[in-house]
């Protein structure tokens, strides 16, 4: 008997990607799965140990809130035992741009969700952009959203941006006392910083 090998292999290939199908998991899945989601930074290189907050936003889900997580060095999260339905996904790590809730309805487990924040150096790149088109109010939402170390030199200019940027004098001052309070006393850069802000307000 005479067996027609180029039926043979179509009949494999038809059966194995049937397997393949059959156990890929179906969109619409009831019961819980594993929410998987990565972040990217402004050149598509993944971010480790980016924060990931999951806030349910389904009525018909369970209202406890999976997470936090924090991302691997492949910029990878997995929430695990998450049931389907609405989410509201966010993050936030020191020296990045923080990222805004943003809803994903997990409804298939076999997608991964991409998160895209901007490393501090370049939302302080695109903010100065911004304030040379005249787009000011955009600047002061994007530097507003910018995560620093607590009394750190980026939260130094990010202070300094968001004094500059302001119209309201009385937001000036509040800026400028909350700078004063800082733990940077016997800094020479520190001291300089302030004294030209104390001297902008006169």
């Amino acid at each position: 008997m005479k067996l027609n090998i180029g039926k043979l292999c179509l009949f494999f290939t038809g059966a194995f990607i049937f397997f393949l199908l059959s156990c890929a998991s179906k969109p619409h899945f009831e019961g819980q799965g594993d929410l998987c989601g990565i972040i990217i930074d402004e050149n598509n290189k993944p971010v480790k140990d980016f924060i990931v907050y999951c806030k349910v936003s389904d009525k018909k889900v369970p209202a406890k809130n999976p997470g936090p997580v924090k991302t691997n060095e492949s910029g990878l999260f997995v929430i695990y035992g998450v049931p389907s339905g609405d989410y509201l996904l966010s993050g936030s790590k020191n020296n990045y741009l923080s990222i805004d809730p943003v809803l994903y309805s997990f409804e298939d487990r076999t997608r991964i969700i991409c998160l895209q924040t901007r490393s501090y150096k370049s939302a302080i790149l695109r903010a100065e952009e911004l304030i040379g088109m005249g787009q000011i109010k955009e600047a002061e939402s994007l530097i507003a959203k910018i995560n620093c170390e607590k009394d750190s030199r980026e939260e130094l200019y990010i202070k300094f941006y968001q004094f500059l940027l302001s119209e309201d004098k009385d937001n000036r001052v509040s800026i400028f006392k909350n700078l004063r309070k800082s733990n940077f006393p016997n800094d020479s850069f520190f001291m300089d910083f302030t004294n030209k802000l104390e001297e902008m307000l006169k």
